[in-house]
């Protein structure tokens, strides 16, 4: 299946560093240092939901389990009538040869 991911040109050139896709969260603590924090990252199977989120826009070669137990992601495969699927977050790294860049 084919999913979006919006991104800015820095966090493109550290997923492209890293060779993969998985999230890279730095947090504050409250006296000032950093942390990074549960990695995961967020896909949409709508263009227009990434496009929010960052003038990058990767195109992402991706196949969802779901709450599985597994962990690998929670897409919802059965929202509720009249609902979709609009973004699902995802807890493997995805490699670069998945990820395509078109904007």
């Amino acid at each position: 299946m084919i999913f979006y991911h919006g991104t800015s040109e820095e966090k493109w050139a550290l997923i492209q560093k890293e060779g993969v896709l998985w999230g890279y969260n730095i947090y504050k603590n409250p006296d000032g240092t950093t942390y990074r924090g549960y990695r995961y990252t967020y896909l949409t199977p709508e263009i227009e939901i990434a496009k929010k989120y960052g003038d990058v826009i990767l195109e992402i070669e991706y196949e969802p389990v779901g709450v599985d137990g597994r962990g690998i992601d929670n897409y919802g495969f059965n929202p509720p009538e009249g609902e979709t699927c609009w973004q699902f977050s995802v807890f493997i790294p995805i490699g670069l040869d998945k990820i395509k860049r078109i904007a």
